[in-house]
């Protein structure tokens, strides 16, 4: 039992995560859903399957050794596409898999959470992440449980209103607040070693090198595209009760308000040790930003 499931492969971290195990040789299935463009998962034994559909799980982890789930209906939801939900995805679909591995007898169970820090379950997605973290808790899995800071590629870009390309930009609350804003392809990595890893830790928390706040975010694309952004704000209380009023008939958007405040009142940024101690030099924010804005 060596293969490694993996579930959310076609996902902005999953793709990453799957050329990983490429690179290393390791063999993997992907769980994809019947429609959904395969051809970039390099090496994957492709399964069809969908987790709001748990009948077609058991074939999936059927002679697994480890799962590995990036899998959420986030990006999804904010693409327009409503067949999917948090709780249909996020909680109901990852029990299935949960419940699909155990019967298979599998040995390792990655997740990719978040922060789990008072503030941020305010929000839907992150109390679907810790009810899941629950979940495993009871499991006869050896768990492995990953709780990532904000990935720059989606809190740094139009996805949240820093709409750099079009020069403007939105900061949460009042911005003055550090966040360790780290690397996809840092996570990645950290996913992958922890996945294949003899002995890994049971809990990853990390965040990027440079904690930076939104207001310096802002500054550094102004520097580095040489040109001013437009500045609009939230403020904090807006935040809060949208993400309250939204939180049954737009949970994905609630999740976003949510997430976006408790950002900005947070008490203390994400440290890069549990990177470092994997051997990974976690990319800087400004390094980041730097390069997204020469490349523009």
């Amino acid at each position: 039992m060596n293969v490694l499931l993996l579930v959310g492969g076609t996902g902005l971290l999953g793709g990453r995560i799957a050329g990983k195990l490429h690179e290393r040789g390791v063999a993997y299935r992907a769980l994809v859903r019947e429609g959904s463009d395969a051809s970039a998962l390099q090496g994957a034994e492709i399964t069809r399957g969908d987790l709001q559909q748990p009948n077609t799980l058991h074939a999936a982890v059927d002679g697994v050794g480890t799962v590995v789930t990036t899998a959420t209906s986030i990006g999804r939801r904010l693409g327009g596409d409503k067949r999917v939900s948090i709780d249909g995805v996020d909680i109901r679909g990852n029990e299935a898999l949960i419940e699909a591995a155990e019967q298979a007898g599998v040995e390792r169970f990655v997740f990719v959470s978040v922060p789990m820090d008072r503030a941020m379950l305010v929000a839907p997605l992150p109390r679907a992440k810790q009810r899941i973290e629950q979940r495993l808790e009871r499991s006869s899995m050896r768990t492995v449980i990953l709780r990532p800071e904000m990935f720059q590629e989606i809190w740094l870009s139009e996805v949240v209103k820093l709409d750099w390309r079009d020069s403007k930009a939105l900061i949460f609350g009042r911005g003055e607040t550090p966040n360790a804003y780290v690397g996809v392809d840092d996570v990645a990595e950290a996913t992958v070693r922890a996945a294949v890893a003899d002995d890994p830790p049971e809990l990853l928390e990390f965040g990027g090198p440079d904690p930076m706040t939104r207001k310096q975010v802002v500054r550094r694309f102004e520097e580095s595209l040489r040109r001013p952004l437009k500045v609009r704000h939230v403020p904090r209380p807006a935040l809060r009760a949208g993400c309250a009023l939204l939180q049954h008939v737009h949970p994905v958007q609630a999740s976003v308000m949510g997430m976006a405040w408790a950002a900005d009142v947070q008490e203390q940024p994400a440290s890069p040790t549990a990177l470092r101690a994997l051997g990974i030099e976690p990319r800087p924010t400004a390094t980041y930003i730097d390069g997204v804005a020469r490349d523009a």
